[in-house]
């Protein structure tokens, strides 16, 4: 990659993937894509079964989320299809702890995280740790919630609990 060229990264469990997941995907490919010559690139950090399981409320909820394989393979696919309109290439690695690459690598520009509060305070607390690292602070972006018909966010855990479709839309029981 060019010294022009920008990368940016994020990273979730990504499962199901969403019309909420789509938002960041796209924000952070048009965020690699943002200006100026070259192609751009994404950085896609899928959380690792343990890690899911060190990060859940409930470990058990880990378990629901599929095999970590399964998940790269359904998160590859959707990049590959919403990559297409965009001139930024893309990989996926492994997340092991809850930071991951985005916290020693040098070659990130920017980072893509959601509107939650957590999300937020990580971003803030993974800057201050490149920043002691004597790495520069990413650019934070972060597009808005995409909401359900029923005007609430579109979540993983909705999904999962069969409130609402990956669309948003809301399940009739």
């Amino acid at each position: 990659m060019g010294a022009s060229e920008r990368t940016a990264i994020l990273g979730g469990t990504f499962t199901p993937i969403h019309n909420g997941h789509r938002a960041l995907l796209h924000k952070a490919f048009q965020t690699a894509s943002h200006d100026g010559p070259g192609a751009g690139h994404v950085v896609v950090g899928l959380t690792g079964t343990e890690l899911a399981r060190q990060t859940r409320s409930d470990p058990e909820h880990a378990d629901m989320l599929g095999s970590f394989a399964d998940r790269h393979d359904a998160l590859e696919a959707e990049l590959d299809r919403i990559g297409a309109a965009y001139t930024s290439s893309f990989e996926i690695v492994e997340l092991s702890s809850p930071l991951g690459p985005a916290a020693v690598r040098s070659d990130l520009d920017a980072l893509i995280v959601s509107p939650e509060a957590k999300a937020q305070r990580r971003a803030y607390e993974l800057n201050e740790r490149r920043v002691e690292s004597d790495l520069d602070p990413l650019e934070i972006h972060t597009p808005p919630f995409i909401v359900a018909e029923d005007g609430r966010r579109i979540s993983s855990t909705r999904v999962r609990n069969g409130e609402i479709d990956v669309h948003g839309r809301l399940r009739s029981e």
